[in-house]
C-alpha cells in the first residue's frame, strides 16, 4: 500500500476553484451593471424621445392580438362543426354578444344530439364552398374541370366537411385513460404522503453540516457571498438535491482556511467543472449583451448615431406590425362579406 499526500492535489485544485469563481463574480458584476443600470436607463430615455411612437407600436400590437385571438376562435368554430367561415364567424360574434344564449343554444343541440352542418348549409352554399376550395387550396378554376371530375371532387368535399360528427359512447370514469397509465395513477394515489417529502439521510446529514458553516446567525462577518450560498442551500434542500448539497459543501470547504478534510480532490474538481460552464454560459449571456443598444448606455449616455439607428428600428418595426394588422383586418372582412361565390352572385344581381 502506497500513502500519497493529497493536500498538493486539494491545494491545485482549490486554486483552480477560487481562480474560477473570481473571474465568474467579474463576470456577474458586468451582467448586474448591464441588467440593473444600463437597461433601465436606456430604456428611460427611449420611452422619452420616442414616446408617441411606442405608444402608436403598443396600440396596434393590442389590435393584432385582439384580431389574431378572433381568428383562432372562428377557426376553431369551423373545425368543429365544419362550417364555411362566415357561418362560423357569425357564431362567433353571436357567442361573443350574448353568451347566455350561446349556451342556451349550444345545450339545446347536445341534447338534440348534434343536427348535422349538412342541414344548416344548403345545396348551393355547399357548391359555393367547394368552389373556393378548389380555387383557394389546389390553385384550379373550378369551370375548368370536366364534369366527371367536378361531381366526384364535390360528392367527395361534402361526404368530407358536411357529415355529422358521430356520437360518442358513454364511458365509465377513467375509460379515456390507457390502462398502463390509471395502474401508474392508481399507485401514485396509495403511496403515502410521507415517504415523498422525507429527505434523504444524506441530504440531512450534508444540511447541518452546511447549517454549522453558513447559517447567518452563526456567522458575524456578513458576508454577500455566504449569505448567497446560504440561499442556494435551502433551495438543494428543499429539492432534497444530494449532487448539488455536495457542489454546495465542496464551494463552502475551499472558502474555508484552513480547508477541511470533508472534502475530497474529485468533488473539488466537480466545483471546478460547474463553475467553468457556469462562466461560459454568463460570457456568452454578456456576448450578446454587448450587442445590444442598452450596452454600456449609463456610462456613455445616448449619442446622434444611436438616436437615428433605434429611431429607424421603431419605424421598421412600426410598419411590420401595421403590415400583419392590415393583413389580419383583410381577413376578417373576408370572413363578414360571406364566401366568394355568394358575392360575385350578389354583385352580378345588383347590375
Amino acid at each position: 500500500m502506497i500513502l500519497i499526500d493529497q493536500e498538493p492535489l486539494r491545494r491545485e485544485a482549490a486554486a483552480e476553484c477560487t481562480s474560477a469563481m473570481a473571474r465568474l463574480e467579474h463576470a456577474r458584476a458586468g451582467w448586474h451593471q448591464f441588467e440593473h443600470k444600463d437597461k433601465p436607463a436606456f430604456a428611460r430615455w427611449r420611452a422619452r424621445e420616442f414616446g408617441p411612437l411606442l405608444s402608436r407600436a403598443r396600440e396596434v400590437e393590442v389590435q393584432i392580438r385582439d384580431h389574431q385571438a378572433l381568428i383562432d376562435e372562428v377557426e376553431k368554430e369551423m373545425r368543429r362543426l365544419f362550417q364555411d367561415p362566415h357561418t362560423a364567424y357569425q357564431r362567433v360574434m353571436f357567442r361573443r354578444a350574448d353568451p347566455a344564449a350561446a349556451a342556451e343554444e349550444e345545450a339545446a343541440r347536445a341534447r338534440s344530439g348534434g343536427t348535422g352542418a349538412a342541414q344548416k348549409v344548403s345545396e348551393f352554399e355547399q357548391e359555393a364552398l367547394f368552389q373556393e376550395w378548389v380555387q383557394r387550396s389546389l390553385g384550379t378554376n373550378p369551370d375548368k374541370m370536366d364534369d366527371e371530375a367536378y361531381s366526384t371532387s364535390f360528392e367527395a368535399f361534402k361526404t368530407h366537411m358536411f357529415r355529422s360528427a358521430p356520437a360518442e359512447p358513454e364511458r365509465p370514469p377513467n375509460a379515456h385513460r390507457p390502462r398502463e397509465e390509471q395502474r401508474i395513477a392508481d399507485e401514485l394515489d396509495d403511496e403515502p404522503e410521507e415517504e415523498s417529502t422525507d429527505p434523504d439521510a444524506r441530504v440531512k446529514e450534508l444540511y447541518r453540516t452546511l447549517v454549522r458553516r453558513l447559517h447567518p446567525d452563526l456567522r458575524a462577518d456578513g458576508s454577500a457571498a455566504v449569505s448567497a450560498l446560504w440561499h442556494e442551500v435551502q433551495e438543494a434542500y428543499a429539492a432534497s438535491d444530494v449532487a448539488r448539497m455536495e457542489i454546495l459543501l465542496a464551494v463552502s470547504d475551499i472558502g474555508a482556511d484552513p480547508m477541511s478534510g470533508e472534502t475530497s480532490v474529485s468533488q473539488m474538481q466537480t466545483v471546478a467543472a460547474e463553475l467553468t460552464r457556469a462562466l461560459e454560459s454568463l460570457e456568452k449571456s454578456l456576448e450578446e449583451a454587448e450587442r445590444e443598444d442598452a450596452w454600456d448606455f449609463a456610462r456613455l449616455g445616448a449619442t446622434d448615431t444611436l438616436r437615428a439607428r433605434v429611431e429607424r428600428e421603431l419605424k421598421f418595426e412600426l410598419a411590420t406590425r401595421t403590415a400583419r394588422l392590415d393583413l389580419l383586418t383583410q381577413t376578417i372582412s373576408g370572413w363578414v362579406q360571406g364566401p366568394v361565390a355568394n358575392r360575385r352572385i350578389v354583385v352580378a344581381g345588383s347590375r
